[in-house]
């Protein structure tokens, strides 16, 4: 397999069974609303010919070829995949020909129908035609033919390629901009379709052929360059503002934000779960705050990883920074909200998490995803499609989060964060009955004075709610091994996995944020470990972590020994790695179960609770060699 060949194996990997189709053209047409006004059609015979007419039905976007110039979002394992037509409103500002931030909806162009990403099943009507009879009229067709339809999703490796280039502009295009949901359009040869993308998945329109009937196509353009922001998937709670020059330069300097780039105001619902609330002068309190801040910098990962964003912003009211957090989160009777779940936090008492100041579902405003009310749909034909769970936008603001686990500024610090994290891991688990499930150098932050807090709170659940537990958590560099492992038959999230996903941040934080005398060909070996590439398999779990597995089988042969940090740290390296070999050495496990004692404590016990691992790690924190408390720029 060629370099491209693999990354666009794994551009598709990350989407896995998450195109549904292939829905009756009309009906996609209803994503938006109808416009009045459209020109005449033209007559269409071939794709140079389009090119010259789609301006007529784009009179409010501006149609630009950006097919020889890319985007560094597009930019993929050193592969350009950009659209080959970018849309842009008139006013728009954008970063050269092709910008992925500024784009309204995009165009792939592949010159064969051969290198069309999908299949349809057989027609039984003319499904560019209004439905003729009602559903369950045809239901009996689709029922007996399903098993016979080949998947979807064609594994052609021409069709491979297209999907790879979907993929990569939709990661890139929900990326760099403030969306629910997108529009694209694929053009394979003299055929289209639509595609219709949120934070959960696509929904694909059955193919057409343009040439023969350009009426859809023009009717699709239309009624996109006729439609509101909100109906063409903008998220309308997030605005650019402009404050008053005597804030301007302030707010900027606190947040960090150049002088030139963009402001925007971001809607916060306010606590609704209180009912009747009101403010300090006895006055009904507002629904919504609203708060300032910067564009979020982007991340380069899949669409289905794009869940969460979290950045300082200014509180316009009482004039202070607050942390803003952002998450698409599942949508289910079954799962608490991450206000909830803080709620719950500080009305236990429970130390080190920052404080919840307010935050809630953005529902009010539609956001929330609906590709997966089409999984069931009768024209719906990927054999075994697996119905996904809606996701919710929910929204928080929270106060003492200072900076992230990486700015540490010294070793001591950096303990003293990490123990604080662990205590807050432990008082949760112990009194509250809930497992964190996302253990990440991002989720651990500092106090301004240099105390530690764990944070995100979304994933968690209850310790003992056995069907939340068996959906995979987590982020991915920091995941344990079990979880990742294909040959787990038991695959529920317990204590030992976040343990270890507290031992993984460790050791990648010092690795790569630490100074030390280490070559870079060490340190880049020991960073691979949690760099490592994953597939994803047919129930969407992420499925790799071998390096994990081996280091933690013997951890002293992989790094300990190519490792040169401060004699406190390396020593608590070994002490806590030393826990976890149970977990994947083979032969320990055997002797284990045929030595069982109940009179003393096993390898296995040792991960059943927190009390090792605090241990350790409260003695780190007590003992001082002479160089935990140097800035770390000193070393």
């Amino acid at each position: 397999m060629s370099s491209k060949d693999a990354i666009e194996a794994k551009l598709v990997g990350t989407f896995p069974g998450r195109f549904i189709g292939a829905m009756p053209v009309r009906q996609f047409l209803n994503f938006l609303p109808e416009a009045d006004g459209r020109p005449a059609m033209p007559n269409v015979v071939s794709p140079e010919e389009l090119l010259t007419v789609l301006p007529k039905f784009t009179t409010n976007f501006d149609l630009v070829n950006t097919s020889g110039c890319p985007d560094p979002s597009v930019v993929v394992g050193g592969y350009e995949f950009q659209p080959t037509m970018g849309l842009y409103k008139g006013e728009s500002t954008r970063n050269g020909v092709t910008d992925m931030s500024a784009m309204e909806a995009w165009i792939i162009i592949k010159p064969s129908v051969q290198q069309d990403p999908f299949i349809d099943p057989p027609p039984n009507e003319d499904f560019t035609a209004p439905i003729p009879c009602p559903e369950e009229d045809l239901l009996p067709y689709w029922d007996t033919k399903r098993d016979t339809y080949p998947r979807f999703e064609s594994t052609d490796k021409r069709s491979i390629s297209t999907r790879a280039h979907m993929v990569a502009c939709t990661n890139a295009f929900f990326a760099t901009q403030f969306r629910r949901f997108g529009f694209s359009i694929l053009l394979c040869g003299s055929w289209a379709r639509f595609v219709y993308w949120d934070h959960s998945g696509a929904v694909v329109s059955r193919q057409f052929r343009y040439t023969s009937n350009f009426n859809l196509l023009a009717e699709f353009l239309w009624r996109l360059n006729r439609a509101s922001p909100g109906n063409r998937g903008v998220d309308v709670s997030v605005v650019p503002v402009s404050l008053p020059e005597s804030q301007d330069s302030v707010v900027r300097e606190l947040l960090g934000v150049g002088s030139s780039d963009p402001l925007y105001g971001y809607i916060v619902p306010a606590d609704t779960t209180l009912p009747n609330s009101k403010d300090s002068k006895d006055q009904p309190s507002s629904t919504h705050h609203f708060y300032v801040g910067t564009r979020p910098a982007s991340k380069q990962c899949s669409l289905l990883e794009q869940r969460t964003r979290s950045f300082h912003v200014w509180d316009l009211t009482q004039k202070r920074t607050v942390f803003f957090k952002e998450t698409w989160r599942l949508h289910s009777r079954s799962t608490r909200t991450e206000s909830e779940v803080y709620r719950e936090l500080h009305t236990r008492r429970i130390p080190n998490i920052p404080t919840f100041e307010h935050g809630g579902d953005m529902s009010a405003l539609g956001t929330k995803t609906i590709t997966h009310l089409f999984g069931k749909a009768w024209w719906c034909c990927t054999p075994n499609h697996k119905a996904h769970l809606p996701l919710v936008q929910h929204r928080i603001i929270l106060s003492g989060v200072e900076r992230n686990l990486s700015t540490f500024k010294t070793p001591m610090e950096f303990l003293t964060v990490f123990k604080d994290a662990l205590t807050a891991h432990n008082e949760a688990y112990e009194r509250g009955g809930l497992l964190h499930r996302n253990i990440s150098m991002e989720n651990i932050g500092i106090t301004s004075e240099g105390r530690g807090l764990l944070m995100s709170w979304e994933c968690c659940s209850s310790k003992s709610h056995e069907e939340l537990l068996a959906i995979q958590m987590g982020t991915l560099p920091f995941i344990s091994g079990a979880l990742l492992d294909q040959r787990s038959e038991n695959k529920h999230h317990v204590l030992a996995d976040d343990l270890e996903s507290f031992l993984h941040v460790m050791v990648y934080t010092i690795v790569r944020y630490l100074p030390s005398t280490m070559n870079t060909e060490h340190r880049n070996t020991l960073l691979q470990i949690f760099d490592e590439e994953y597939v994803i398999d047919k129930e969407g779990r992420a499925i790799g972590g071998s390096r994990k597995r081996k280091w933690l089988d013997d951890p002293e042969r992989h790094v300990l020994r190519k490792f040169p940090a401060p004699p406190d740290i390396a020593m608590l390296l070994r002490q806590l790695c030393d826990l976890f070999p149970i977990r994947y050495n083979f032969t320990m496990q055997v002797i284990e179960r045929h030595t069982y004692d109940t009179r003393f404590k096993t390898p296995s016990d040792l991960l059943a609770s927190h009390q090792e691992m605090m241990r350790y790690v409260g003695f780190s924190v007590l003992s001082d060699d002479g160089c935990s408390d140097m800035d770390i720029c000193d070393f």
